[in-house]
């Protein structure tokens, strides 16, 4: 040691001053810590509720756009799966004493009826009607395409030559020309199909353009949500109607979307509710770490009612 260099150590007043300024700046990074924590996990929280809450509105629109009596529901492995036929189109066809229409006239295919009373949907013909003219303009007739299927009157599961799931059902002709656009009114015309006025005729004269099958799958172990649809047999599935897919390789074939993720726990439920009224019920769970290791959870339920007038 040399001797201009003495040995010092810490006084006490220094070591009061080094705790003091320990403190306070422990202090200062715990009160500007906490609300940075907080803002964080709000935010989570909030992202959490956001993907929940469009998952759900996404289902339920999609739902309420379905064929009327086509909404199932199935589960298998720990997976909730609902399906149902989307729609494209939808309005009023021309009946039995209707008005005649204008513009480009359908095919003779009744032949107790003139030429232009043909625009009319006619029943119980030999060799099947293949046209008709709609009462009004359809929405969006551009949208139709040679792979979409017409549907009258579906009563859906147990009601047979009424349910558009089943392989070559009675109820379902395919669309096999582009919409015609005439003045208030528009031809659509289809493969010929013998309809049945029992089976077929809508008391409303109300008819459904269908785009195929569409399934919502909520996965709690792969953490997901999920749309399915173009799946199956092309142009339309001809799988059986007990064969509601419950699978990932049934689902496959066709087109996939991530809807939500972080999802821990799902439940749909589906039931007829009232004449032509159906109920569908979902609630899910989400969970996702947060900041500092905690964990937040959110939890809701949506109900979405189905009108099954067909």
């Amino acid at each position: 040691m040399r001797p201009d260099h003495p040995e010092r150590g810490v006084t006490l007043i220094e070591l009061v001053l080094s705790i003091v300024i320990v403190g306070i700046i422990v202090a200062a990074v715990a009160f500007f810590l906490t609300p940075l924590q907080q803002g964080a996990d709000l935010a989570a929280r909030a992202e959490l509720t956001d993907i929940a809450d469009n998952a759900l509105q996404r289902i339920g629109r999609d739902v309420k756009l379905a064929l009327p009596n086509s909404v199932r529901r199935a589960t298998n492995g720990g997976v909730e799966y609902v399906e149902f036929l989307s729609l494209r189109e939808a309005g009023r066809y021309r009946g039995d004493l209707g008005s005649v229409a204008g513009g480009t006239p359908c095919e003779a295919n009744d032949p107790s009826l003139s030429v232009a009373d043909n625009d009319q949907l006619s029943f119980d013909i030999a060799s099947g009607d293949q046209c008709f003219k709609t009462i009004g303009l359809l929405a969006s007739p551009g949208s139709v395409t040679t792979s979409d299927y017409l549907v009258l009157n579906n009563f859906g599961e147990g009601f047979a030559g009424q349910n558009a799931y089943e392989a070559g059902a009675a109820n379902r002709a395919q669309i096999d020309a582009a919409i015609g656009i005439e003045a208030g009114r528009n031809r659509v015309h289809f493969a010929q199909t013998p309809f049945s006025r029992a089976l077929h005729d809508s008391p409303a004269k109300r008819f459904f353009i269908i785009s195929g099958p569409v399934t919502y799958a909520c996965d709690p172990v792969g953490g997901t949500v999920r749309r399915h649809w173009d799946y199956g047999t092309a142009p339309f599935p001809t799988r059986p109607l007990a064969a509601q897919p419950t699978t990932p390789a049934a689902l496959s074939s066709g087109g996939s979307a991530l809807i939500a993720e972080y999802v821990t726990a799902c439940s749909f439920s589906y039931a007829s509710v009232g004449p032509q009224l159906g109920l569908l019920t979902m609630q899910i769970t989400l969970r996702r770490q947060l900041f500092g290791g905690n964990a937040e959870t959110v939890s809701l339920y949506h109900a979405v009612h189905v009108n099954n007038a067909p």
